[in-house]
């Protein structure tokens, strides 16, 4: 996990931040997919630093892109629990 994310529940992150990583490991399918296949407790660990960053009101973003989160966030333990 980026240490910018780390500091989530300090409150320390500007909301950009969380954009730009959401971006590069969430909203890029390549890379998205590429951690999903090579390292999906990091994932899941990335995926739920971004939904507490949100319950925390550190973050906002969409609802859509929520939702993509929490999809994601099912995939990723399906995936650990091998059912995918």
């Amino acid at each position: 996990l980026p240490p910018s994310l780390r500091s989530a529940t300090a409150g320390e992150v500007d909301n950009f931040i969380y954009e730009d990583a959401n971006d590069t490991f969430i909203k890029d399918e390549s890379m998205r997919e590429r951690l999903l296949e090579t390292n999906p407790n990091a994932l899941r660990d990335m995926v739920t630093t971004f939904l507490e960053a949100n319950g925390r009101g550190y973050w906002e973003t969409s609802e859509e892109n929520l939702d993509i989160l929490r999809e994601l966030y099912e995939e990723v333990e399906d995936r650990i629990e091998g059912l995918a």
